[in-house]
């Protein structure tokens, strides 16, 4: 069975957090593996095997850091464990170095189908975590978003936001998959500034096509007309909010689409707003 990677910033502080990935996770069938990666303030100075002074400090420093992220791990996952006997295996892991780079090495394995990470803020964030951003664009896996102080219940609608791109239909093939476990709905809406594209897209009869292609018959598709007045993310969400959508779908590699979003998520409106999850595929698979 593999791993649902949930990368956690304080476990003593992530009972909400650590709580949603283990209902989902059971969803999907998979075991979680919680990860804290500590980035002492002088590393790689001061890890063992340096006989300076500065870093015998530094690693008692460290080892008294992880004995306290392992106390609170501890307590969260026989917090869990009690509450629920029916979650799958939950175990937690603990990294020194850069979480980026330790993450992407953790998606090259064979034991993560996906990882996930917590938005700093109790809404989605795409553009102000620095460290969220370079881990999505770093790793090769799938890539959760969960907004904070949220709880989790069973997706029933899910929105697959693009602006056309070719790797929209093997993507939605996955999706397909995962959205069949609930069973959710998939609307598939495509963000163009063109005045013809709705009435090419029906002409062509491209909803039919992607019901054909993936195999779900509980697909549709919208067109999302972009304005030029309000930030794309704004349109998103407010469209989002129409639909009943519980879960937001993007994909990483239509890189202009997703720098518009990022750049977009900075105005307050859409931080006092936004609370869904997202998922970010990625068109690099095992």
């Amino acid at each position: 069975m593999k791993d649902l990677l949930v990368y956690v910033h304080s476990p003593a502080r992530a009972q909400l957090y650590m709580t949603y990935a283990a209902y989902i996770a059971r969803d999907l069938g998979l075991s979680v593996r919680y990860l804290f990666v500590h980035t002492p303030s002088n590393f790689p100075l001061g890890m063992p095997g340096s006989l300076s002074a500065a870093a015998v400090i530094s690693q008692k420093d460290i080892d008294r850091e992880i004995d306290r992220i392992k106390h609170h791990f501890e307590l969260q996952i026989e917090k869990l464990n009690a509450s629920d006997p029916d979650l799958p295996l939950l175990e937690y892991k603990i990294e020194i170095g850069f979480p980026a780079e330790i993450l992407r090495a953790y998606c090259r394995s064979d034991m993560v189908d996906t990882i996930m990470l917590s938005s700093s803020k109790e809404h989605i964030s795409f553009g102000d975590d620095a460290d969220n951003i370079e881990i999505i664009r770093k790793v090769t896996c799938p890539v959760w978003i969960v907004p904070e102080g949220i709880t989790y219940k069973p997706f029933s609608e899910i929105l697959y936001a693009t602006d056309y791109h070719k790797e929209d239909i093997p993507n939605l093939k996955m999706l397909a998959k995962f959205a069949s476990r609930f069973p959710a709905s998939i609307t598939a809406v495509h963000i163009s500034s063109s005045t013809g594209f709705e009435e090419k897209v029906k002409g062509e009869g491209f909803e039919a096509m992607l019901k054909k292609e993936t195999g779900y018959n509980m697909i549709s598709l919208k067109v999302l007309q972009e304005t030029s007045g309000e930030p794309l993310v704004d349109e998103l969400h407010d469209f989002a909010l129409m639909m009943d959508a519980d879960l937001i779908v993007l994909l990483r590699e239509n890189r202009g689409f997703m720098d518009r979003l990022m750049h977009g998520s900075r105005s307050e409106r859409i931080a006092r707003k936004t609370r869904l999850p997202v998922l970010i595929y990625n068109e690099e698979r095992k």
